[in-house]
Formats: C-alpha cells, sequence, structure tokens
C-alpha cells in the first residue's frame, strides 16, 4: 500500500509558468498566478524599498509591483516589448512581478522535480528544480522569495503612503 501512496504522489501533476530574468529561467507554481498583464504605469512610492517599483490599480484593486531582477540580482529590468507583470497571490495577498519574458507553461509529475538539496543553498527560495525542453528552471517558493512579512509590512508602508498622498 504504501508503494502505491508513493506512485500516486509522484505521478501528481502541476503546471508551472515559466518565466525569464537575466538570462535565467524560473518557474512558478500556475496555481499562484492570477494574470499576466503588459507593463502599466505604476505610481512611485517615496522611501519604499528598491525593489518595490510602486503600486497599480487593478480593477479597483491596489497593487504593489515587485523587481524580481532587483530582488535577485540587484539589477532593474529594461522594460521592453517582452517585459510582463506576473500578479501572484500568496495567502490571499497579490502583488506583481516585472520580469524579462513570460516563456510556457510546462506540467511537470511530482518525481519530476528535483533538487532538494538546493533548498539549504538559497535560503529556501527554491522548492526545487525543474526540467523542460532539456532546460532547467528554479521553481520559486513565492512566499519565501518575496518574504511575506517584508510584503506585508510594504503593503502597510503603501497603504499609508497612499492615504498621505491621497491618490
Amino acid at each position: 500500500m504504501n508503494n502505491t501512496s508513493e506512485t500516486i504522489q509522484d505521478s501528481f501533476e502541476v503546471q508551472y509558468l515559466l518565466f525569464e530574468s537575466s538570462n535565467n529561467i524560473y518557474g512558478i507554481n500556475i496555481l499562484k498566478i492570477n494574470e499576466i498583464l503588459k507593463p502599466v504605469e505604476v505610481t512611485r512610492l517615496p522611501n519604499a524599498e528598491d525593489f518595490v517599483l510602486g503600486v497599480m490599480n487593478l480593477r479597483g484593486n491596489i497593487v504593489p509591483v515587485f523587481d524580481i531582477k532587483k530582488i535577485l540580482k540587484d539589477e532593474y529590468t529594461e522594460i521592453t516589448n517582452t517585459t510582463r507583470i506576473i500578479v501572484c497571490n500568496v495567502n490571499q495577498k497579490l502583488f506583481g512581478l516585472l520580469v524579462d519574458k513570460v516563456l510556457e507553461v510546462v506540467i511537470l509529475k511530482a518525481n519530476e522535480i528535483e533538487g532538494e538539496e538546493v533548498k539549504s543553498f538559497s535560503n529556501d527560495y527554491v522548492e526545487g528544480i525543474g526540467k523542460s525542453k532539456n532546460k532547467f528552471f528554479l521553481i520559486f517558493n513565492l512566499p519565501l522569495l518575496l518574504r511575506q512579512n517584508e510584503i506585508e509590512n510594504q503593503e502597510t508602508k503603501i497603504l499609508e503612503k497612499i492615504e498621505e498622498l491621497e491618490i
């Protein structure tokens, strides 16, 4: 029976959205993604962390937008015709990730995800390593990548700044 449950778990499929940033390929569980947008104008916030580009209005919701390249490599993403904002939902909180390019959606079985040992090297930001079409990609653990506590603190600061600016 134990072998059967392992087989069922190993055959469980997960879809990942692959995107590119700084010539590296990353993946996010598609269930954590609300939508993908072309870059929009954001309202800059004074004294915000440097990875916070600002906030955008998404159908009446104020959504903070973060530059993934600034978080990972301390460089800003250049806006091009392929740049996108991936709107994610983690713990009922929306935020946008600015990325160089959205590539594709891939489906992986649980037993096709490797790299458990890399978690300790990446402060648990990486859930694993996937492989698609002979290319490896890092699978992000979004809550840890974005340091959920910082997002909550930023959200509070953002709301305070919005009240100050009377947006």
